[in-house]
């Protein structure tokens, strides 16, 4: 299943994820998966560089309790990896 932001969704900043371990910001255009395993796709700063169509594969702890993409994100993480 694909899951894309919508326009209100990236002006609330619902999109956007912050991984603090590796200093990245994730500004999210779409997810695809199922279950607890997704992968999202999206713009990528690290270091003030900004990278387009970076991907992060992760697993959820919990199934999420809506299947919308902000449902989704909303779930935490049990880990990540990144795939560009």
């Amino acid at each position: 299943m694909r899951l894309t932001f919508t326009e209100q969704e990236i002006q609330q900043e619902l999109n956007k994820i912050y991984l603090e371990e590796d200093d990245l910001l994730m500004e999210g255009e779409w997810l695809e998966g199922e279950g607890r395993h997704y992968i999202i796709s999206g713009v990528a700063t690290i270091e003030g560089e900004r990278y387009h169509e970076f991907e992060i594969e992760f697993e959820l702890l919990e199934d999420p309790q809506e299947q919308t993409a902000v449902g989704i994100l909303s779930v935490d993480w049990d880990w990540y990896d990144f795939l560009c």
